[in-house]
């Protein structure tokens, strides 16, 4: 891919010593440590966890923390709201014509770019140009970056005019509109580093490795320039050195998902206040149905999910820092069906139902060492099965939460033999199928479907349907939400997902990954904060 500036610092629009003017009399509006939260700055320092060689190129962007401070710099055609449901933002308006693959939508007007050009549909139209370009081109995931989802919906898309941007999809899917949640750029600038957007905030320059200045756009269409007119980013290694920041009050701002943060979690003081966020990384436990001793019987999965006491998985190795959840969906999501529960009278953890359940299965005695057996043509067998896991780099989360299944099953009768893998170790067996249990994470695009994981043809190496689960059920249902064409369709059929998926437990979805954001000042007015997006409403603060 073509990049016009090829340089590691970027600067604009100021020079070192206003820079350094600008720094301390940032310094001085600031109000004193300890005061009250009332009191709303102009200046605020936040502290940034990313590569210290990240390129400012908002399409290829990888870095969680530098994704919610893009977000500020740059808007994109739909935005999704507090109950993750698409509206209108760059985009004033959306039409879908008859035949249900043709999309109009409306670009806003009087919306000027940082450099003081106006935006048209033809930008719009070079961005998706640029998307596709690094989806077909790049080598590596990170190269396609966070939006190459785009080009396995859309068939084609052009510019009417200025002001009508047409998308054909390649069929009718209501899915397009998360799909159109990406940063749009300038049309001269799709391949430049750190081009200008329209947000309400621009980038003044960028030193990888040490910081980042943003100042308010005063011409941002959205609304007044923002109060707090300046956003410094300064670079730290990890997110416990940016909590000692926070402490020591080089920072105002963290973002995190470090279980060391929990200890701010509810914290509303004149020192400190707590976000928690979620994120589209879902824990689950998958049980591989190909496996004779597991059986494609659900009663061995509903004794599965009985034996698991998810909330004290939360509390004593997540810290609280998870939510849990028994579907693919959040609870604070427009889709998220409540009447769907795979257990009876709403009561999860149950070790006398899994034990009565693995007994109806044939599991009826206990041998010397307290695990079930049953007797088959070829003698006594044993109820023992393989645990498998990976942790990401750095962290023991899952390693001490297949300790703590292994006890729970034991706990029914049930032999747990725990083996840890590393990511391409893991992803070995899930691809031959030599596993019982795993412990995975599932990483969610921003269009809500599951049917990577869920559909029978989904297996390994075109979906995510590792615990080859089969329904022509659900098969139904999920190519029906990839025909929905609008918003009540749309819903009824990711209710629908969840009805089939309490009554088959395809896989035994855990908790949602959270995090926190700690602030000395309570800017955010968003009800429920998503990740890549955590600094939203800060340009609204005053």
């Amino acid at each position: 891919m073509p990049m016009k500036s090829t340089s590691s610092t970027i600067i604009r629009r100021r020079s070192p010593l206003c820079r350094t003017l600008a720094a301390l009399f940032a310094l001085l509006l600031l109000p004193a440590f300890g005061g009250a939260t009332s009191v709303v700055p102009t200046s605020m320092h936040i502290a940034m966890v990313v590569s210290p060689d990240m390129q400012l190129y908002p399409l290829t962007v990888m870095d969680r923390d530098a994704l919610s401070i893009l977000d500020l710099v740059y808007d994109s055609v739909i935005s999704i709201d507090d109950d993750n449901q698409p509206q209108p933002s760059l985009a004033t308006s959306w039409d879908v014509l008859t035949d249900g693959k043709t999309w109009l939508f409306t670009i806003r007007e009087n919306v000027f770019f940082h450099d003081g050009r106006e935006l048209t549909a033809y930008d719009v139209a070079a961005t998706m140009s640029a998307i596709q370009t690094l989806a077909n081109t790049a080598e590596t995931p990170s190269g396609r970056g966070m939006y190459s989802e785009l080009v396995s919906v859309v068939s084609s898309w052009e510019a009417d005019n200025e002001r009508v941007l047409r998308v054909r999809t390649n069929r009718p899917y209501y899915g397009l509109l998360y799909a159109m949640t990406f940063p749009v750029l300038q049309a001269q600038s799709t391949h430049e580093i750190n081009p200008p957007g329209t947000g309400p905030y621009r980038i003044d320059y960028y030193i990888p490795g040490e910081a980042l200045w943003m100042t308010g756009n005063e011409n941002w269409w959205g609304g007044n320039p923002p109060h707090v007119g300046e956003l410094i980013c300064d670079w730290y290694a990890t997110a416990e050195d940016a909590l000692r920041a926070f402490e020591s009050e080089d920072v105002d701002i963290v973002m995190t998902r470090s279980n060391t943060a929990a200890r701010y979690r509810g914290t509303v003081t004149n020192r400190a206040n707590s976000y928690t966020y979620s994120t589209r990384q879902l824990e689950c436990l998958l049980i591989n149905q190909s496996v004779r001793k597991l059986g494609n019987d659900v009663r061995m999965r509903q004794a599965i999910a009985h034996a698991i006491n998810v909330s004290y998985i939360k509390l004593n190795t997540y810290q609280g820092m998870v939510q849990e959840t028994e579907t693919l969906q959040h609870p604070g999501s427009w889709l998220y069906n409540e009447n769907a529960t795979r257990y009876p009278n709403d009561v999860g953890y149950d070790p006398e139902r899994a034990r009565n359940l693995l007994y109806d299965l044939g599991w009826m005695t206990l041998n010397e060492r307290g695990y079930r057996t049953r007797q088959t043509d070829a003698g006594t067998e044993e109820l023992s099965l393989r645990l498998y896991y990976y942790d990401e780099a750095g962290s023991a989360l899952r390693k001490e939460t297949a300790s703590q299944i292994a006890t729970m099953l034991r706990d029914v009768g049930i032999r747990v033999l725990i083996t840890p893998y590393d990511m391409a170790g893991a992803t070995a067996k899930l691809t031959s199928g030599d596993f019982d249990l795993c412990l995975v994470a599932v990483n969610f695009d921003v269009t809500p479907d599951p049917y990577f994981l869920l559909h029978s043809s989904s297996g390994p190496g075109t979906g995510a349907n590792y615990a080859r689960y089969r329904s022509d059920d659900m098969n139904k249902i999920l190519q029906a939400l990839r025909k929905a064409i609008d918003e009540t369709e749309f819903q009824q059929q990711w209710y629908a997902v969840q009805r089939q998926m309490a009554e088959d437990i395809p896989l035994l979805p855990l908790y949602w990954r959270e995090g926190l954001v700690v602030t000395r000042y309570a800017y955010s007015s968003v009800r429920n904060i998503r990740e890549f997006e955590l600094l939203k409403t800060i340009e609204l603060y005053r």
